[in-house]
């Protein structure tokens, strides 16, 4: 009989040590989840350190530098047909796609994210507005060169189909081919275009 209640008191033992343990660990979870809390902290003190780090480089003398000219030769000369063209609007060069087309409500998550990044890092040359800053066309200046590229011809019909879903004018002109200003208030106005 003897060994029989050493074998017992051995189990009961064993079980003592087991719960012992699993209550060990449950109060340690809590630790666990204020030290994931540091870890937010930990994120918090890197973003701040990177933004001290990158304010410290941008205050280098001579690591930038101020560009020589806002719009280049070909856009300037477009610039110019377009206030001539209409006067009695505003018109804003090189603007980001995403400032003048949104993502729609409706998708969500992952689908509205990579309709934004079609969108995101493409511009276009000019925005056409209307005295209260609605759009009223699109008007973009290609160089040669830059037709050719096949990537860029791929990020123009992206833009284009994206511009077109979104039913607003839309106009590309070659500098080497400029049209008159009458024709291209025509094709952005409709053809009561003298009138406005």
């Amino acid at each position: 009989m003897l060994p029989g209640i050493l074998f017992a008191l051995a189990i009961a033992a064993l079980v003592v040590a087991v719960l012992w343990g699993l209550m060990r660990k449950r109060r340690q979870v809590p630790t666990a989840m204020l030290a994931g809390s540091d870890s937010a902290n930990t994120v918090a003190q890197w973003t701040e350190g990177e933004t001290t780090r990158l304010l410290s480089s941008a205050e280098l003398p001579g690591l930038y530098l101020l560009r020589p000219r806002f719009l280049t030769k070909a856009e300037g000369v477009v610039y110019l047909l377009l206030k001539a063209a209409f006067p009695r609007h505003d018109i804003f060069a090189k603007v980001r796609l995403s400032d003048v087309l949104q993502v729609k409500i409706g998708p969500q998550g992952m689908e509205r994210l990579r309709a934004f990044r079609k969108i995101a890092n493409q511009h276009i040359g000019f925005v056409v507005c209307d005295k209260d800053s609605t759009i009223v066309a699109i008007v973009d200046s290609r160089e040669p060169e830059q037709v050719t590229n096949p990537r860029d011809q791929k990020l123009e019909v992206i833009k284009q189909r994206c511009l077109q879903a979104a039913q607003v004018k839309y106009v590309c002109v070659y500098p080497p081919q400029l049209p008159r200003y009458r024709e291209l208030r025509e094709q952005v106005l409709g053809p009561a275009a003298d009138l406005v």
